[in-house]
């Protein structure tokens, strides 16, 4: 139990609590929490919706199906995160998306009843969750305007400008995620991604050492996106 508090401290959701709150909070609802194998569904667009997740370990990625037959990666999240909160508001009977594991991961569940018990009476609970949804809300926006690129290279100059604005360390940027990951997010493959960084190095409009990548122009940048 004092593992889970643990976890749970360092979550979306109880940032701000004591352990000591964590522990009394937890004694007054129902939750329970599951293991999931990679690939595994946690919640699907044939369920109701019911529950919100909290990541205790691993992670998870949120997927859409299209009408085209493609799946599209819409987000991933990560350890002391939450998900499925926006739906289980919604007048939504189900989950607009398919949400699978993306790691062995452990998932804390709890009801949306006993979410709106909490959130009607701890001011503190109230902000992390509204705080958690406007970030969603700010991450699909950010996500729709990013699919509307259709190359490559569109995609990537979005998300280096974006991450230089957000991070603000000047011309170098340390991604946050691995190359793998960031292939996802930008819905194309690994080895495409590799391909189309090598040609902006080559061009000169950037330069890369690990996760680190260095903006040499980025004028060029602006050039590509609006091209």
């Amino acid at each position: 139990m004092n593992q889970i508090i643990n976890m749970l401290s360092y979550s979306t959701f109880f940032r701000g609590k004591a352990s000591a709150d964590i522990e009394r909070t937890l004694s007054t609802i129902d939750y329970f929490i599951k293991s999931y194998k990679p690939g595994e569904l946690i919640f699907g667009v044939t369920q109701k919706t019911e529950h919100i997740g909290i990541i205790l370990t691993g992670s998870i990625e949120v997927q859409k199906n299209l009408a085209s037959g493609n799946i599209v990666t819409l987000l991933s999240k990560g350890k002391g995160e939450l998900f499925g909160e926006g739906s289980v508001f919604s007048d939504s009977l189900s989950y607009p998306s398919d949400i699978f594991c993306k790691e062995p991961s452990t998932i804390l569940h709890i009801s949306k009843e006993n979410v709106l018990a909490l959130i009607s009476i701890d001011s503190v609970l109230l902000g992390n969750f509204l705080n958690s949804l406007a970030n969603r809300v700010l991450m699909l926006n950010l996500k729709t305007e990013l699919l509307s690129y259709q190359s490559i290279q569109k995609k990537i100059a979005f998300s280096l400008l974006y991450l230089m604005n957000e991070f603000r360390n000047g011309d170098t940027i340390e991604l946050p995620y691995s190359k793998k990951s960031w292939s996802e997010y930008l819905n194309t493959s690994r080895p495409s991604l590799s391909r189309e960084l090598k040609v902006l190095t080559q061009r000169g409009i950037l330069s890369l050492s690990n996760r680190k990548i260095k903006i040499i122009s980025n004028a060029a940048l602006l050039s590509i996106l609006h091209d």
